[in-house]
């Protein structure tokens, strides 16, 4: 039995059969892309950033330092140190007797002349005798010590050590040459020249005696014009 198939079915046969060629092929298309595209995607490593350590300030990290600047802590040094202090670093001063009286001792330490005013504080003639000694003093640029005859502290001290031994006179002036020698002795009133005058000599290198009696004004007591009436300063 011969079967024969018109043109009109072997058309439709022919466009299904490249119709189902054609979506075969793009299944196989598409199916091959995807999985393409997972092998790549598996492939491709995963990049990841190391982590980032805390740095402890403790450890590692310093401290940032501020532009404010801590005000400096004043110190307060009190008088005892202070006088430690003067006291190692050494005075370079004249040499001075230790039996002096203590006030005698500085002004001979810082002076290589002193003038040592002596005064009764009951008497009122003697304040200008101590402004006369005082200001003759300060002219021949001579230390100066004020000394009442009743302060038996430092008076008692001076009596003790006077050449020849007697009493302090007052009003008086004793000239004192470092380190405590007596250079020159004005017993009564003296004036600023007077005073001056035998402090210049003192620093000079004269000696001069001790004298009983009462000096006038202007007068200079020199090393050899004046007799000893007395005791001498040696």
């Amino acid at each position: 039995m011969n079967l024969t198939v018109s043109p009109q079915i072997r058309i439709i046969a022919l466009v299904g059969l490249l119709a189902a060629a054609g979506l075969a092929a793009s299944m196989f298309v598409l199916g091959g892309s995807g999985n393409k595209a997972q092998t790549v995607a598996a492939s491709t490593p995963v990049r990841h950033r190391p982590a980032t350590t805390p740095i402890t300030p403790g450890r590692h990290a310093t401290t940032p330092r501020t532009s404010a600047h801590t005000p400096a802590k004043s110190h307060t040094v009190s008088p005892a140190k202070a006088h430690n202090k003067r006291k190692s670093a050494g005075f370079h001063g004249n040499r001075v007797y230790a039996q002096l009286p203590q006030a005698l001792q500085w002004q001979l330490a810082h002076h290589k002349v002193v003038v040592v005013s002596l005064y009764n504080p009951s008497s009122s003639v003697d304040a200008i005798s101590v402004a006369e000694a005082h200001a003759g003093a300060a002219d021949a640029g001579a230390g100066f010590l004020l000394v009442s005859v009743l302060d038996n502290k430092v008076a008692g001290i001076l009596t003790a050590l006077l050449p020849g031994g007697g009493l302090l006179p007052d009003p008086g002036v004793l000239v004192y040459r470092a380190p405590g020698k007596v250079a020159l002795r004005l017993d009564g009133f003296a004036d600023r020249a007077s005073v001056a005058q035998a402090a210049t000599n003192a620093m000079s290198g004269e000696t001069g005696p001790a004298t009983t009696e009462t000096v006038p004004a202007a007068a200079v007591v020199p090393a050899a014009s004046v007799a000893p009436t007395t005791t001498t300063a040696p």
